[in-house]
């Protein structure tokens, strides 16, 4: 391997995040050592390392980074008095399959819009290394500030390291894997001097375990007055997955769910390899309605969804199922008629300011309004009686300066309605003004 990667540095911290489920990338070292150990090197170095999006088995919230040793290399003991990780959602690809582009020399050219500085500050690495054939155990680790939110369908994933030089003189290897050729490697790296524009590109990384979790998010769950709200989760993976699902009503506040027995504000469901849940909401004939949001965090991927029921003298009339999100966003555009419902929750810390805005079929705007809405707070409304329009066909643009969650659903045939597609955008998608 060439000694430009081997110079390159690594890092730890302390501390793991509760819950998270580990992901080895590449994918076929989780049980195997890599075939390149990584000199942990001196120098003030950035390193950026792409990752294919099929190392990944849907969208992730990363919390962390972990790192081992190199079996057999000895232990690894390293200081730095700067060391930042930004992780962002890339165009280029570590290989050049089907016609693939691999990472640019430039550092600049690999950075993707949605860049987020996910750990800042200083770390020090020690681990006493393991023998072969190992793999060692993932001892290094680092929590992150910031969760970053990954979704593979939307390109690859950019880890940047950009470090300080080391505090007297770092010993010990990390684990890496180098590929022969451009159509093998499932991870690439870009690696140079940070006051420089480019590096050198090397069919190599680090082997790396990301802390990851899956989050999906429902806008609306709603029991009493007739209806009730069925929560459906798909255990896809070949091992167990455990969900953390916890309830909030309108204001954001714990809201107590009756499933049978005491109602709850959170639950926790443990799904075997190819294990389901599918559980109605319990109200009473007589409950009043009660609203608000769920939020699931789920060790690993699954299938989530929330089946929407209305019933009249015990028998259900109509229903609809919408599948969670697995990330908030800032604009929403959908179909929309005066019946219309729409619902929103703000899953931030900070408070949202909403806009729902409704256009006829021909693209007029007919009226909009403007809501705030506080952290981990909830709203539900049906479009006509929201804006005062007595009827409308068209479609309706939903826009937030913080990301929120969004559904709607159509009601032209009360009690039957259905589920309208979620309409989510990506951040600073233009939308058409009305006239």
């Amino acid at each position: 391997m060439s000694k430009g990667l081997t110079n390159t540095l690594f890092l730890l911290a302390c501390c793991s995040p509760a819950f998270a489920d580990l992901l080895v990338v590449p994918n076929v070292q989780a049980t195997a050592a890599g075939n390149q150990p990584i000199a942990l090197g001196s120098n003030t170095t950035r390193t950026q390392q792409v990752i294919g999006g099929g190392q990944f088995p849907g969208p992730v919230i990363i919390t962390g980074l972990r790192f081992r040793s190199a079996t057999g290399t000895g232990p690894v003991n390293a200081t730095y008095s700067s060391y930042k990780v930004i992780l962002s959602t890339t165009t280029a690809f570590p290989n050049t399959i089907h016609g693939h582009t691999l990472p640019s020399t430039t550092f600049a050219t690999n950075v993707g819009p949605d860049a987020t500085t996910v750990f800042d500050g200083p770390v020090t690495a020690s681990s006493p290394g393991c023998a072969a054939p190992g793999p060692c155990p993932f001892d290094l680790e680092l929590p992150f500030s910031t969760p970053f939110s990954y979704d593979p369908t939307k390109g690859r994933l950019l880890v940047d390291f950009v470090s300080s030089a080391a505090t007297g003189t770092p010993s010990g290897s990390l684990d890496g894997v180098v590929f022969p050729d451009s159509t093998s490697s499932s991870v690439a790296v870009v690696v140079g001097d940070p006051s420089t524009p480019a590096g050198k590109l090397f069919l190599a990384g680090f082997v790396l375990g990301l802390e990851t979790t899956s989050n999906y998010y429902f806008p609306q769950i709603a029991f009493g007055a007739g209806w009730q709200t069925t929560m459906t989760y798909v255990n896809y993976s070949p091992g167990s997955v455990t969900c953390q699902t916890s309830f909030y009503d309108d204001s954001g506040n714990a809201l107590a769910v009756p499933f049978g027995g005491l109602p709850v504000n959170s639950r926790s469901d443990q799904l075997s390899a190819g294990g389901t849940l599918h559980q109605q909401t319990m109200a009473g004939p007589g409950a009043v309605l009660a609203q608000g949001w769920a939020l699931a965090v789920c060790s690993g991927p699954v299938k989530a969804s929330m089946l929407y029921r209305f019933y009249k003298d015990g028998l259900p009339q109509g229903e609809a199922g919408v599948n969670a999100m697995t990330a908030p966003a800032n604009e929403f555009v959908t179909f929309a008629e005066s019946h219309t419902g729409i619902a929103y929750a703000n899953p931030t810390s900070a408070t949202a300011s909403v806009t729902v805005t409704v256009l006829s079929n021909t693209g007029s705007a007919l009226g909009s309004k403007a809501i705030q809405v506080p952290a981990n707070a909830h709203g539900a409304a049906n479009l006509g009686p929201l804006l005062g329009l007595n009827t409308f066909i068209g479609s309706v643009q939903i826009t937030s300066d913080v990301p929120i969650v969004c559904l709607s659903l159509n009601a032209e045939a009360f009690p039957v309605f259905s589920a309208l597609p979620p309409g989510d955008l990506p951040n600073g998608t233009p939308l058409a003004p009305g006239h």
